[in-house]
């Protein structure tokens, strides 16, 4: 009986044992995830210095520069997940000469946002600010993630207040044979705007795969009822279209075409 007993009891002990060996091998640990914005023109591709053509107008850009702030990934459960230090400047932009031209920020084309340390989970939806709150807005001076003064994304002379530039295009527009030079930019507390996505699938977050998530970002919708012929430079003095501008950021440019 005694050996009966004892036989029982390893094989309690190593079954136990098994499970929570199990239970530890399949436990995830934090991941990373790659947002790709991809910058597109109605159904074009989005290009520098290239001819793009929506309704009777034609543009030819130079640049296109927006922040993303504040990213928040929110779980299936409507757990939210706010990401550290998430200040990131996405960008396609010909040189841009910063202070008075004392400094010139080089070309660049910048679209990809490697989030680290995500929570393993699963998660349905993506938030993300379209510009710089208030705290930092307010002063330029405290520096977090990406923010600096030294990219041309400042401004001091909107209505005596100093600012980021919360996105900015920049090029011409033609239309009936009229060329205008656009700058057409927003900024100001009153104009940052917070966007919300959802995923077309749950995406599942760990350290045992590759994740991605592909959002859209079309410069067409940025300006949709915004008219550049007559009004190709939008800055504070423009309210209102400023205004305009920075609610189609909220509402109509950025959709998610991919999460794997």
């Amino acid at each position: 009986m005694k050996k009966i007993l004892s036989a029982i009891m390893i094989t309690s002990i190593l079954f136990s044992s098994c499970k929570k060996e199990s239970t530890e091998i399949f436990q995830d640990t934090p991941g990373k995830v790659d947002v790709k914005f991809d910058a597109v023109f109605g159904n074009q591709d989005f290009a520098l210095n290239t001819d793009l053509t929506t309704g009777t107008k034609t543009f030819k850009f130079n640049k296109f520069r927006y922040w993303v702030s504040n990213v928040v990934l929110v779980k299936t459960n409507g757990e939210e997940y706010n990401v550290p230090k998430s200040y990131y400047l996405l960008e396609e932009t010909s040189a841009v000469a910063v202070q008075d031209g004392d400094y010139t920020y080089p070309a660049n084309k910048r679209e990809l946002v490697e989030l680290s340390n995500i929570p393993a989970g699963e998660y349905k939806a993506i938030k993300f600010g379209i510009g710089v709150e208030s705290k930092y807005n307010d002063n330029l001076s405290l520096q977090i993630g990406e923010l600096s003064q030294l990219n041309g994304m400042t401004n001091v002379s909107w209505m005596w207040h100093t600012s980021y530039i919360f996105t900015a295009i920049g090029g011409t527009a033609n239309e009936n044979a009229i060329a205008k030079t656009i700058k057409i930019e927003t900024g100001l507390n009153t104009n940052y705007r917070t966007v919300t996505l959802n995923f077309p699938q749950n995406l599942s977050i760990g350290s045992t795969k590759s994740t991605a998530i592909d959002i859209k970002a079309d410069v067409a919708k940025v300006l949709d009822g915004i008219d550049v012929m007559a009004t190709p430079i939008v800055g504070a003095a423009q309210a209102s279209t400023m205004t305009a501008l920075a609610n189609n950021y909220a509402t109509k440019v950025f959709s998610v075409s991919l999460v794997k």
